[in-house]
Parts: C-alpha cells; structure tokens; sequence
C-alpha cells in the first residue's frame, strides 16, 4: 500500500495506480502520459465492448449507435483522459453488468469473468463495485421473478474469486495501514460519504436535484435526442422484454443510488452511461424505423442542432481572428469572464499558432456540418452522425489547442523543477497542506509540517493563502524564494518557496536510540522516498 505522494493514505483501492506503474515501467519513465494511458485505453476499450454486448443483446445498428453514443458523451471523453479512477471503475463494472444478462439470457456458459469484472472493479474504489452490479442483478431478478437463476450462477465460486482478489487486498491493506486506513477507507469513503454526517469533511456535498442535472450536463450533445427519446416511447412504447428492462433497471437504480448520498459528482454517474447509451440508442432505432411519431420532434431538432453548430463554429472562428487581430481586447474579454491568469491569453496564443491548421479546421468543419443540418432534409440518422462528428471536431479542437494552453498557464511543472533546483540535497516540506502537482514533478516524497512541529527544514513549499494566514512575526521568519504562476484560471492559487531566515530555523535533532537501532548510523531521516 504505497502512500499517495509518499505522504497520504490513500483514499482509494490501487488498480488504476498499479496499471500506471506497470505502463511507466515499460515507457522507462513515469510522465503525464504514462499516467494517463490507463484511463485512455480503457475508455476506448468500454467503447468496444459496449458495442459487442449490445450487438448480442439487441442488433447491429443498436449497438454501432450506443457505442456512437457513449463514446462522443462529454463525461465520458473527460475521464478518459484523466489520471483518475473513474474509467477503470466504469470499465470493469460495464463488463459485470453486461456479463450477467448475458448469464441469465443464457447467451454466454461464462460465470468467472462477471466476478473477476466485480474483484477489479472493488480494487479500483472499493465495495461500490460489488453493491451496484449486485443490487441491479437482485431487483431484475425479483422483477423477472428468476430465482432459480440464483443457482445456476456459481455463487461460491464467484464469492471465493471476489474474496481473494478484493478481500485479500483490503486485509493486507488494514494490517499495513491500520486505524488510520480503516477511517480513510473504509470510515469515510464508504460509510461518512454515503451517510454524510459532522465528521464528512470531504466536499462534493451537494441538493438531491444535482445528480439529474449533471447527468443531462454530461450526457450532452445527446441530451438533445431525449426528447424524441420521450416521445417514442409514449407513442410507440417497445415490448420491454427482459432484456430491455434489464437496461432500464440498470439505468435506473445506478441513478437513485447515487442521488442518496450527500456527497455527489457527475462523473459517479459514468457507470451507467453503457446502459443510457443502450436505451437512447434503441428508441432512435425505432425512430429511424417508424419515423411517424416523432417526426415534427426530429425536424425541430435536427434544424436547431444545425444552428447551435453553426453558432458554435462560428463563434470559434471569430476568436480565432480577435486572437489575432486583437490580442488585447481579447485578453480584456477573457477578465470580464473570471479568466484572469495574466500568461493565458499569450500562451493561447502561441498554442494556437503552433497548431494553426486544427484551429482553424475543426470549427470550419463544425460550420459545415451545422449548415447541412440546416439546409437538407432532416432525418435523424443524419443528425446523430451529425452530433457524433461535430462532438469529434470539438474534441479534437480543445485536446490540441485549449486544453494545451490552459495546461501550459496552470501546471507546477517549471516552477518545481526550478524549486528543487534551488532546494538540492537540502530538506524540503509542504507548510500544512501538499500540492499533487509539486509531488509529481519533484519526484521525492516531501513531509507535511506546520510551524508548531519541533523541527522545521530549512525549505518550505506553501500554498500562498496559507502562508498569507500566518501571523505576521511566523511570517517574517520566512523568506519567499521564489513564487509560481497560478494554479487556477482566476488568477489564485499561488504556490511560494519558502526558505527560514538566517538565525530562525530549528537546530537539527539529535538521531534518538529507536532511529539509530532501526539501521541509520546519523543525520536526519532521508526526504527521498518513492514518490
């Protein structure tokens, strides 16, 4: 159980770490993209397998459209390129959700692969990965009324593989980390987060109505197509087979979970977006088949998608040429929105004229499909295909330019590379609170300390509220070194290097019996550590 930044328990299960150590073993480095190559590949594969399964579940042009779907969604382009848990979590519990049904329909002899899927999905963020993909399969089961299926599905065996894979790791874990693991992980990730409560003090926290509207926010451009969604299904309502209400299930309990909890964001939701997909994707099917009851519907929104990409390219477009027409009234533009970081105007810039040709190209092409969309008969085959490509242009346009130079403006990276220059071989710690950017590009593990600790090192790394909030004589006896750009685009989140002024740091301990015993010979522990 590595400790996050050398200095924290982690709040999660390690998967998704150990697969980025294991790509970062083979790159030969561990970097930006090493990290973030699990979240990305696996992405790409929950795009595929989506498509399989709901080709077996229901047929070709439903499941070439869900996987269309999920994988143009906004939340789910945006954690695919995060070094974050989030992907690995929905990956591994698409494939236990899809497993069963395909179990119970009697379409695969497999039972392993849905517990094995439910182990890994627990050693990504722990039990959720079990309840959800359990409490789907048991309120089907009761609405199927299939409980002889119960025993046709190798429990014990499935039982025994989740033990040992996620068990195992949570017994080892709890002996290496403790008491302090059992509050981190098991105390406040599962229990405080769900039940909330004086002691959850972990943010997220926000009213029962926010879960639906993220959903609609991350679902988007294909948010739109739900009205026709609507319409379809009180017009022309499917017969809701067993395997048409297993996606409803699945759909609906992932989303009432979730909106029970004080804690709440959007991307918890990423796990049933395989099954939105799945149902948006058959009632457009049956739209493109029986165009009748929502044909007035497709018209209306296939000319106001067409505008709203004609309005969006074209805005693009014209920033484009303020950018470089009229730097400055951008920039001053740019301050009226809340984006006051004094570099981002200049470093967006530059980005834009070292990728010129996707800048200018991708809005263009969104013009272009927006026009068609406007000017020729509105079918909703076109329109989907329309929103999937204009998805993919804006994608591309924010990966390679906005993206870049928003990155560009806030990352830590040069200021902690010079900062350890300057520190060297001298001791180093965070001044009450760490910053994951500085423990990923200083490569050693720094110690939290505060000034009431003993021993202070002679350098200090200090968020600048932090060090503003000292009282003044605790700041006169630190000197700012050197301070960063900031780490968020109003401006804020300054990050300072401290250095203890001549005749204020703290003598050096002497190296007690226990530290000599334990195998060092002298002088104060060692800061490197595995980072």
């Amino acid at each position: 159980m590595p400790q996050r930044a050398g200095v924290e328990i982690p709040s999660k299960p390690l998967l998704m770490h150990w697969m980025a150590a294991l790509v970062s073993i083979v790159a030969g480095s561990v970097n930006e993209f090493s990290v973030r190559l699990p979240s990305a590949g696996l992405a790409i594969a929950g795009v595929i397998v989506c498509y399989f399964y709901v080709r077996r579940l229901f047929d070709d042009v439903t499941a070439l459209i869900a996987a269309l779907i999920l994988a143009t969604t906004f939340q789910y382009l945006q954690a695919a390129t995060g070094a974050r848990v989030d992907m690995t979590l929905t990956f591994f519990m698409q494939v236990a959700f899809f497993e069963f049904i395909l179990m119970a329909e009697g379409l695969t002899r497999r039972r392993m692969l849905l517990y094995v899927a439910i182990a890994l999905a627990v050693l990504t963020k722990g039990p959720i990965g079990l309840i959800l993909p359990g409490l789907v399969a048991l309120i089907w089961i009761a609405l199927e009324k299939r409980w002889s299926f119960l025993q046709q599905m190798s429990l014990f065996r499935g039982a025994l593989v989740v033990l040992v894979l996620a068990g195992g790791w949570y017994v080892a874990a709890l002996i290496e980390g403790g008491p302090d693991f059992f509050r981190k992980q098991i105390l406040t990730e599962n229990v405080l987060r769900f039940a909330g409560g004086g002691d959850f003090h972990e943010g997220h926290i926000h009213p029962f109505y926010y879960t639906e509207l993220a959903l609609f926010a991350g679902f988007m451009p294909w948010t739109f197509l739900l009205p026709i969604v609507g319409v379809q299904a009180a017009r022309a309502p499917l017969v809701v087979d067993p395997r048409l209400k297993y996606i409803f299930v699945w759909f609906a309990a992932v989303l009432i979970f979730y909106n029970l909890p004080q804690s709440k964001r959007g991307v918890y939701l990423l796990c049933m977006y395989p099954a939105f997909a799945t149902l948006v994707a058959i009632y457009v099917r049956q739209s493109v088949v029986r165009p009748e009851p929502a044909r007035m519907l497709v018209y209306w929104i296939a000319r106001l998608s067409g505008f709203a990409m004609l309005l969006l390219g074209s805005a693009a477009l014209v920033a484009l040429a303020m950018l470089v027409v009229s730097p400055r009234q951008v920039a001053d533009l740019l301050h009226a929105a809340g984006i006051s970081a004094v570099d981002f105007p200049r470093i967006l810039i530059s980005t834009v004229g070292a990728h010129w040709i996707f800048a200018l190209a991708m809005p263009l092409a969104v013009v272009v499909l927006g026009v068609r969309l406007i000017v020729t008969r509105p079918l909703l085959e076109r329109t989907v295909l329309a929103l999937a490509a204009a998805m993919v242009f804006v994608t591309v346009a924010v990966n390679v330019v906005v993206v870049p130079a928003i990155a560009n403006t806030l990352s830590l990276k040069d200021f902690t590379e010079q900062a350890m220059k300057v520190v060297n071989d001298s001791p180093v710690g965070y001044l009450g609170a760490l910053n994951y950017d500085v423990a990923f590009y200083s490569r050693r593990t720094i110690p939290i300390v505060s000034q009431r600790d003993p021993q202070i090192p002679q350098y200090l790394i200090a968020w600048r509220t932090l060090f503003d909030a000292l009282p003044a004589t605790k700041r006169d006896r630190l000197e700012i070194l050197m301070t960063s750009n900031p780490t968020s685009l109003d401006g804020t989140g300054e990050m300072l290097l401290l250095r203890q002024r001549a005749g204020s740091a703290s003598p050096p301990p002497k190296p007690s019996d226990d530290y000599i015993q334990a195998g060092h010979k002298s002088g104060p522990p060692s800061l490197e550590g595995r980072g």
